[in-house]
């Protein structure tokens, strides 16, 4: 009698995964271990899993070791100090866009917006506010560190049950800023650009004016979340997705597609993601709602994680970039509304991909500050190494 041919590995370590909660339970706490000391390993490890026993599976074990996370987080921090990101001394307030010297005819630099930087605001919640929540910090261009700031930051608290959970809110003054969108290399998933056409890296004739980058939205795999740039429709766009646009005469909208879709060929680029967090000024009720998987195909949408963002204001001159950790949805879109923004797509998650780096103005740019504690990163990113994810990057508008 023969003997029976061995299964291929995939079929076993299905048979081991797909009926052992225990698991996925075990492979989720090893994985968010191996997150927070080696982000790239584990992505690999992640998705090499996921393409195993579905998405679903993993989502599940994600929660479970999330919420796990989440109540150590609240014994330890339990009466703590709010966490923050830098300093909690106040800084001085921003002078007003009146007080700010204009540009003279022979300067490079373009005046500042009016009313840029954003006013202070108050802490939603101050029983677990920083001093420093509500008060914009500049951030100086390298290229023309005496001209005014084109990016201002300010921290936000935004969950009263947690002192832990915190955003970082970057503004970004788009009169004299410019936000362009780059595929990964690898993502979103497409066959519409070969790798050679995508090579995840910032062009070198942005170096000398380039500020800053940061992440762009959910693995193709997580929605099928639409992308173009450049003409190049990577991934159709959805009805429902929430939409970052920037178009060819530089003026940028954050909205649902079917109510932009008419414009589509004006656009330079687009990104989706789930359903807007806020629109209209008006934070999306589902945000909020317990159980809510909207946010995250991967993890439940009440998972407590690092979550990223990017609205605009209500006249579309403002944009802001947000950040932070330990979030919902809901919390995310609180602190995004709070600091003026009007409209408001949730991008990445998970602690490895919400991401914002500055660079430093030398002509081979290096990364020179982070806005948020990420981990394993190199100098040499986006200018140098290339990014498997999509992302966004900022320059100086000549």
């Amino acid at each position: 009698m023969s003997a029976r041919a061995p299964r291929p590995f995939k079929a076993r370590l299905l048979r081991a995964l797909k009926w052992s909660p225990l698991a996925l339970l075990v492979v989720a706490i090893v994985g968010w271990w191996a997150i927070h000391r080696f982000p790239r390993l584990a992505s690999l490890l992640v998705d090499g899993a996921r393409a195993v026993v579905g998405p679903k599976p993993i989502a599940w074990a994600e929660d479970q070791a999330y919420a796990v996370q989440d109540r150590v987080n609240r014994w330890r921090y339990k009466g703590a100090a709010p966490t923050t990101y830098w300093s909690a001394e106040p800084p001085p307030p921003a002078p007003p866009a009146s007080a700010l010297p204009a540009a003279s005819a022979s300067s490079s630099a373009a005046a500042p917006t009016p009313g840029f930087p954003p006013p202070s605001f108050s802490a939603p919640h101050p029983g677990v506010a920083a001093p420093t929540d509500g008060q914009w910090v500049a951030i100086v261009d390298p290229h023309k560190p005496d001209s005014p700031a084109p990016l201002y930051k300010t921290l936000v608290h935004p969950d009263p049950r947690r002192s832990f959970a915190l955003v970082a809110v970057v503004a970004i003054d788009l009169s004299r800023v410019e936000v362009r969108s780059m595929p990964g290399f690898g993502e979103p998933a497409s066959a519409a650009l070969t790798r050679d056409k995508r090579p995840g890296l910032i062009p070198e004739g942005d170096f000398p004016r380039l500020l800053a980058a940061f992440n762009g939205g959910f693995q193709a795999v997580h929605g099928q979340w639409g992308m173009m740039v450049d003409g190049v429709t990577l991934l159709a766009p959805r009805p429902i997705g929430c939409t970052v646009a920037r178009f060819k005469d530089g003026t940028m909208r954050v909205a649902v597609w079917k109510r932009m879709a008419d414009a589509e060929s004006e656009m330079a680029f687009f990104r989706q993601a789930p359903p807007c967090l806020v629109e209209g000024g008006v934070v999306n009720p589902a945000a909020h709602a317990e159980k809510n998987t909207g946010w995250g195909a991967t993890v439940d949408g009440e998972t407590i994680i690092r979550r990223s963002a990017f609205g605009l204001d209500r006249e579309g001159k403002i944009a802001f970039y947000g950040m932070g950790d330990s979030l919902t949805a809901g919390t995310l879109a609180s602190a995004m509304r709070a600091a003026g923004a009007e409209e408001v797509a949730q991008l990445d998650v998970n602690w490895a991909y919400p991401r914002f780096f500055l660079f430093d103005g030398a002509a081979e740019p290096r990364i020179s500050a982070l806005l948020a504690p990420v981990q394993n990163w190199k100098p040499d990113e986006y200018v140098r190494r290339a990014e498997f994810r999509d992302f966004f990057y900022l320059v100086a508008r000549p």
